[in-house]
């Protein structure tokens, strides 16, 4: 059984110690109702100075706009680390329900983070400044870093907000049960304030830059599409009249936003606050 927990929903940097997976899974069978996870589009950018150092804070969406849940459930136990099974329907009606899944598989590690008192799934995503290279993201730019990221994923809003939505219910809750996930039709979120949230951009020169959002960085997850992996919100670095820098955001895009408006939490016009 998972450790209880009670802090709010975030998330951890984490370097995996104990997973085996090197590889995406395999032997997934046909029939199985696959997730397909995609970045929103980053949020809330702002700089957080502290002990004279920057910080590029940033609220993130993680949708699923695929036909299955993607679903974690608890494994085997060492240390401070757990096991994270991925498990796949192929019945709708099912998810949430391990003993009726169709396929299941260690796909990475859950961290124990004792801050937040919960568990996170390792590597999910990554965040990067990169330089401007001619209109797209480019290399990681001098100076910045690059975060491979765990999260603690559930359900908190239904990313085109339709209220008749059929999915109308979470199943995924919190970090207290043995199961995390993100149904069909639900966005996990996290806001800029929670810890951890940020890239250390103290090395950075003034100039024009891509903070890009990565799903699944390092291939251990099923989904069902991986070209719409990654979002990214162009901006400028510059000195602002008061001494400190400024950041002003010149394009946006995120891969399953619809410029029909219906898709409000993938484009990041909804206010929701994990």
């Amino acid at each position: 059984m998972m450790i209880p927990v009670f802090a709010a929903i975030g998330f951890m940097l984490t370097a995996s110690l104990g997973s085996a997976i090197t590889a995406e899974p395999q032997n997934v069978p046909e029939t199985a109702l696959l997730p397909d996870i995609t970045p929103g589009v980053p949020k809330h950018l702002n700089i957080h100075n502290q002990q004279q150092s920057e910080f590029l804070r940033f609220t993130n969406v993680w949708a699923n706009v695929g036909e299955g849940a993607l679903e974690f459930e608890e494994g085997l136990v060492v240390g401070t680390q757990q096991q994270a099974l991925q498990n796949l329907y192929d019945d709708e009606g099912n998810f949430g329900n391990p003993i009726d899944s169709i396929w299941s598989a260690v796909a990475g590690d859950f961290i124990f983070h004792p801050t937040h008192n919960h568990w996170h799934i390792d590597d999910v995503g990554e965040f990067s400044v990169r330089v401007d290279d001619n209109g797209s993201p480019g290399i990681i730019a001098p100076g910045a870093d690059s975060l491979k990221i765990g999260f603690c994923i559930v359900d908190v809003f239904r990313y085109d907000d339709v209220k008749s939505s059929p999915r109308s219910e979470k199943i995924y809750w919190d970090c207290e049960t043995e199961l995390q996930g993100i149904q069909p039709g639900w966005a996990d979120q996290y806001h800029q304030s929670v810890e951890g949230n940020a890239v250390d951009i103290s090395n950075l020169v003034d100039g024009t830059y891509f903070l890009v959002h990565k799903w699944n960085p390092l291939g251990l997850f099923v989904d069902a599409d991986n070209s719409n992996n990654e979002s990214w919100v162009k901006f400028t670095l510059e000195q602002s009249g008061n001494g400190n820098r400024k950041i002003t955001i010149i394009e946006e895009f995120a891969p399953e936003c619809q410029a029909d408006g219906s898709t409000p939490g993938i484009c990041g016009d909804l206010n929701k606050n994990s």
